[in-house]
């Protein structure tokens, strides 16, 4: 599975799931979609999570434990 960062948002605060990956770059794009430049991103997980990014990571854990699993 992809290395996850639940990171808070500046824009709409909340905390989003971004991928590891992304460290260092300018803008960070949560699994979501959701696009906010580091500047406005605070490495803490505290806040509302978004409902968006806990259901792409749950589907991500499932198909990793047990890939036969489906939503639909």
């Amino acid at each position: 599975m992809v290395g996850i960062q639940w990171w808070l948002s500046g824009y709409d605060s909340q905390v989003h799931a971004f991928p590891s990956e992304q460290a260092g770059t300018e803008y960070g794009e949560a699994l979501c979609n959701h696009s906010v430049p580091n500047s406005k991103i605070t490495c803490t997980d505290e806040g509302r999570r978004c409902m968006a990014c806990m259901l792409m990571v749950g589907d991500m854990l499932a198909e990793e434990f047990d890939p036969t699993w489906r939503a639909s």
